[in-house]
């Protein structure tokens, strides 16, 4: 019996090379669950053509937003298991299953293959708010609360979350207005109309360096290049804030092992490659080499505190 296990172990480890080695037979489709022309659809573009080469097959780039990225998270779900069709996404991918009252996708209908890279987010507040420290914008917001409001990005996004999870460590109550995009929140913001806002890195940085809005400080664990005057909130007391966005590749459950480590091996090599990080840098991203087990673990370990704030305060997207 230990003779045949032995000799099964050996053939199936032998197929699993094999099939590693011919993978890919066909062009590969890499999902965005987001519009054209926005971040993540940049960077998923940047890195469809060194993964064509590195793979000898051709990568195709498929935009699918809409429903707060269901529709092409979903349709990955769907897709058949074997490594041709993928999903580029980002942290909004575990945050849309705690928030969406009824999630077309559920986490364990896909395998976490490499991250691409990760970044920081931004407090921002109005270019006339008196408030120039973090601490004093708390003690501004508790003297003067009917002054100050917070713009969000949607109902459950990233950005809304983050000022939940403010107001609740800083003891605040801040109403939040609500847009469909960044940009009309932005410009409000330097206008006045609102107070307050999180926001990627990489799009504030600009503003904040041409003094359009003030940057209070980053969520990442280390002040961000781009603002390098801009303390941390754990700098700034408040570590709980701590916190970074991310985007990586996934595929449907059920893709063979060997063809999740080509891919996460061949997507961690490109990502931190120094033709990519030429255009990470500038949008404030930054590689993240991490195997598909680790990088698994980082995305449950990242989504525990967004968790935590919405099923404390029972938030649920509209």
């Amino acid at each position: 019996m230990r003779i045949h296990f032995l000799a099964a172990a050996f053939l199936g480890v032998a197929a699993s090379g094999t099939l590693a080695q011919s993978y890919p037979t066909k062009p590969i489709r890499v999902v965005i669950p987001y519009a054209p022309a926005g971040g993540v659809d940049r960077m998923g573009r940047l890195m469809a053509q060194p993964l064509a080469a590195a793979l000898g097959q051709p990568v195709i780039i498929e935009n699918q937003g809409g429903a707060a990225t269901m529709i092409g998270t979903s349709m990955v779900a769907r897709a058949a298991p074997d490594g041709h069709t993928l999903l580029f996404t980002t942290n909004g991918f575990s945050v849309n299953v705690l928030v969406q009252k009824n999630s077309s996708y559920k986490l364990d209908e896909f395998v976490a293959v490499a991250p691409v890279a990760v970044f920081g987010y931004v407090f921002v507040v109005s270019p006339d708010m008196p408030a120039r420290t973090v601490q004093e914008f708390i003690a501004y917001a508790k003297k003067e609360p009917a002054k100050v409001n917070a713009g969000a990005v949607g109902a459950g996004s990233a950005m809304h979350l983050l000022n939940e999870r403010f107001e609740t460590l800083a003891g605040i109550t801040v109403p939040d207005v609500h847009y469909r995009g960044l940009a009309p929140a932005l410009t409000d913001l330097m206008g006045g109309q609102v107070q307050m806002l999180f926001d990627t890195i990489g799009t504030s940085a600009r503003q904040v360096k041409g003094g359009k809005v003030r940057a209070l400080a980053v969520t990442s664990p280390e002040r961000s290049p781009l603002i390098p005057d801009v303390p941390t909130f754990r700098e700034a007391g408040l570590g709980g804030m701590t916190q970074l966005g991310w985007q990586g590749v996934f595929a449907p459950i059920g893709t063979p092992n060997a063809v999740v480590d080509r891919l996460n091996r061949e997507i961690v090599t490109i990502a931190s490659s120094a033709e990519i990080r030429a255009h990470f840098d500038p949008e404030g991203l930054s590689p993240l080499d991490l195997s598909r087990e680790a990088f698994a673990k980082f995305v449950r370990d990242d989504a525990a505190p967004w968790e935590r704030i919405v099923k404390a305060l029972g938030i649920k997207a509209d």
